[in-house]
């Protein structure tokens, strides 16, 4: 961290999206064939960490990952985008947040077609998060990275975390502002 500090600091979650697209979504019991598959980085607080860093924003990410596969190459996607790493923590006793998310064709198809904002396709997906690590992030995680937090020009926080840690990151860098 240079003496300015940050542009964008970020306390949010990690989550690793596992994407299938499917004709439709599968009613309760059933299973259903899905034709496309990806893997991807999610996570509302990791998403608007690197959309800054994409629009030139020096940014930092508080945050925690699984000691595993997933966590490892979050760690690289950060650095990847010029995200500074120093305040990602890695639990061994917990996996990397993970999402389930199920898109169905119409839902694709008419996003593509949409000239406004209204939502015209019922049940356009099926998201299940599994928070893992994120929920590990507390006190210890925002006190290491107090210094950072009180010189960073923006701290973003989010609810994908506990509420009570985005609180008290807010509360610490309105109390230690420039300190």
């Amino acid at each position: 961290m240079t003496e300015e500090g940050f542009d964008v600091m970020v306390v949010g979650s990690c989550m690793t999206d596992l994407v299938s697209q499917a004709p439709r979504l599968p009613k309760a019991g059933e299973t259903i064939h899905g034709h496309k598959f990806f893997i991807g980085f999610g996570g509302k607080g990791a998403n608007q960490c690197i959309q800054a860093a994409r629009l030139g924003a020096k940014t930092a990410m508080v945050c925690k990952v699984g000691k595993d596969f997933f966590g490892d190459n979050y760690i690289q996607n950060f650095k990847d985008y010029g995200v500074n790493t120093d305040f990602v923590g890695q639990a061994s006793d917990a996996a990397t947040g993970a999402a389930s998310i199920i898109v169905n064709d119409a839902a694709v198809k008419d996003k593509a077609r949409r000239t406004t904002h209204k939502c015209t396709t019922k049940r356009d997906n099926a998201i299940v998060i599994v928070a893992g690590a994120n929920m590990l992030l507390g006190s210890e995680e925002l006190h290491r990275a107090l210094p950072a937090i009180s010189h960073a020009k923006v701290l973003v926080c989010q609810l994908e975390i506990s509420p009570q840690t985005s609180l008290q990151a807010l509360r610490m860098a309105q109390e230690n502002k420039g300190q």
